[in-house]
């Protein structure tokens, strides 16, 4: 059921509404054209779902669609626990909310034993339960080497988290599965309604790049986010504890065909190393054609422009791209001038996950951010990655590089609420990155523009709690882009055990930031916190209808919320265009509600954060 408004304002200024209905008893999930194209997006890309790893696929880890977990919501004192479901087995992968049917929605959660779980999303209760097979126990490998890694045990299953694919409605995860006395790697896809296995494509055989190796599915694992995008799912692969002889793989499957494509990153005298595993991070994409990883330690490239990559590709952002036939192949590259150091003291690059900003400045309008275990953040040129050693003196040719904060083993989250900065827009704009270092406290910083028209960062508050070393990715939730409204979310531990888990909000409004600066970076506290057991490495918290859920190593799913209250309190603001004086401005905003209910009234208030604005400049008009 949904309900349209016509509303005008009449000045001559850009202003923000929001639209309230009174009388609505149940729960309303808004559809993002009511606030705008975001930053970075085009218009008409609804989404009220977190359909893939970190919600998008720049990985951004921002929720636009929330204004049922706004600062005043989750610290106002009902917000808690709704449900602790159990599973059969450690949940490393993000749990995905997909929609089913018309107007419902539905929580996938995958498991290392190989059990995927589509539960209610405000009970938790199992809808479905889908058994893939047995998982590969590392302990009883045949290959001795593996027997001994104890990074993720004592079985790996679905590792990496599902993506949902709208075409074809399912959704799709690559899983560890035994036959006979050893492992295979298979792509599934799943309806997410009836837990159905519709499609199985086993992974296997020889790069086109290089004929030289057969991908081992005892020698590797697939841990980053599947990427669904232009009628295929990618997957992509490093080791079990860097046990060799492994490589670098990024598999495409299409959709619904099946047809297998593999791709390594280290095709030159070697033939090894390189694993992609981005600390659970998703597989980037910011259009059709351009899908983006980053590798780990292996055999650096030599020096070389962006656009020549060479064979061997550790500890670098590789952009790929995809021929008529399926073949992938490296078009871009950077990789840092010190490459070789990173890679012979275990420094790997690729322990983060690439992520696409979804704003820029005018010079330069697509950015990405990459950070690994050295605690640099680089931000690089997604249309001319930099190479290597192409900058002065030979050094790193990219768009700009912090000092080194603590080495980070997951992937920033960002927030932005303009389109592109300024040198006239960078103080008043609220673009930040959020980013997690191990054994740190969570650092914020906020973005700018050098008087070379790159875009810069500083650190402008940090939390008062030090997160311990395998605290996962963090993830933002805002209504639109109303910075009012941001919320910080991020799953802490003490440490790599995971024991002492818990879940962690952070009110990083405008308000809350409004006098922090890089001179005197303002200290941050938890605006609301629940334990969680024994955490994940790594884990992403996901986020969708008013409702935050995390899956844990002892085998649980937590969903949070307000219980038998509507996520959505309000709708997303409308933000006008500039009105003259006597003229009227009309803009249709439309309500979602995903059951029957009954609206006794519409009202109109302005942006609470606008003092200059009254309620007289706007007027509700037909309701339908």
């Amino acid at each position: 059921m949904y309900a349209r408004g016509y509303l005008r304002t009449h000045h001559s200024f850009a202003r923000r509404l929001v639209l309230t209905m009174t009388g609505l008893a149940l729960t309303l999930g808004a559809l993002p054209a009511l606030t705008g194209a975001l930053p970075g997006t085009g218009a008409g890309t609804a989404r009220a779902d977190d359909v893939t790893a970190s919600q998008d696929a720049l990985r951004t880890g921002w929720d636009p669609n929330d204004a049922g977990l706004t600062p005043a919501i989750v610290g106002g004192g009902t917000f808690q626990n709704l449900f602790k479901t159990p599973v059969n087995g450690q949940v490393y992968a993000q749990p995905v909310v997909v929609p089913v049917g018309a107007s419902n929605h539905i929580v996938i959660v995958a498991t290392e034993n190989d059990y995927v779980y589509g539960l209610d999303p405000a009970t938790g209760v199992p809808q479905w339960t889908t058994h893939l097979g047995n998982p590969f126990v590392l302990a009883k490998a045949r290959w001795k080497k593996v027997r001994t890694c104890k990074d993720l045990t004592p079985n790996i299953g679905v590792t990496g988290t599902p993506a949902y694919d709208p075409v074809t409605k399912d959704v799709y995860m690559f899983g560890e599965i035994m036959v006979g006395k050893y492992p295979k790697y298979y792509l599934y896809g799943i309806n997410p309604s009836t837990g159905t296995v519709d499609m199985k494509v086993a992974i296997s055989g020889k790069p086109s790049n290089n004929s030289k190796i057969t991908f081992n599915p005892q020698a590797q694992m697939e841990r980053p986010g599947v990427l669904v995008q232009d009628g295929a799912a990618y997957g992509a692969f490093a080791s079990h504890c860097d046990r060799s002889p492994y490589s670098g793989y990024v598999a495409r499957v299409s959709l619904p065909g099946g047809a297998l494509r593999l791709w390594t990153d280290e095709s030159g005298v070697t033939n090894k190393a390189a694993g992609i595993w981005q600390g659970g991070g998703g597989i980037m994409s910011d259009g059709p054609g351009r899908y983006f990883v980053t590798s780990g330690n292996g055999v650096s490239p030599g020096p070389a422009k962006g656009s020549s990559p060479p064979g061997q590709l550790a500890e670098s952002v590789i952009r790929l791209a995809v021929n008529s036939s399926g073949k992938m192949s490296a078009r871009d590259f950077f990789s840092p001038a010190n490459a070789p150091k990173l890679d012979a003291a275990d420094t790997d690059y690729g322990s983060g996950g690439p992520v696409g900003l979804p704003f820029g400045t005018s010079s330069y309008p697509d950015v990405l951010a990459q950070a690994g275990k050295d605690g640099r953040i680089f931000l690089l040129n997604r249309d001319n990655l930099g190479g290597r050693e192409q900058g002065h003196g030979s050094g790193d040719a990219v768009l700009g590089v912090t000092k080194p904060y603590r080495g980070e083993w997951d992937h920033p989250a960002v927030f932005g609420n303009t389109s592109t900065l300024t040198a006239a827009n960078a103080g008043s704009a609220r673009d930040y990155l959020y980013y997690m270092g191990q054994s740190d406290y969570l650092r914020v910083f906020k973005f700018g523009v050098s008087s070379s028209g790159k875009p810069t960062l500083s650190d402008v508050a940090n939390t008062a709690l030090k997160f311990g070393y395998t605290s996962g990715s963090p993830a933002v939730t805002s209504n639109g882009t109303n910075a009012a409204t941001a919320v910080l979310w991020e799953v802490f531990d003490y440490g790599p055990s995971g024991k002492g888990g818990a879940l962690e909000a952070y009110n990083v409004s405008s308000k809350a930031l409004s006098k922090c600066t890089s001179a005197k970076p303002c200290r941050l506290s938890p605006i609301w916190h629940h334990s969680l057991g024994i955490a994940s490495k790594y884990s992403i918290p996901a986020t969708s209808h008013g409702r935050v859920y995390v899956g844990t190593r002892d085998g649980h799913v937590y969903g949070f919320g307000v219980p038998g209250a509507p996520p959505l309190g309000t709708a997303p603001t409308a933000t006008f265009a500039q009105t003259g004086v006597s003229s009227t401005t009309a803009r249709q905003v439309t309500v979602t509600a995903d059951k029957k209910v009954t609206f006794t009234g519409v009202t109109a208030s302005t942006d609470a954060s606008n003092s200059t604005a009254t309620t007289g400049q706007f007027t509700v008009g037909q309701v339908t």
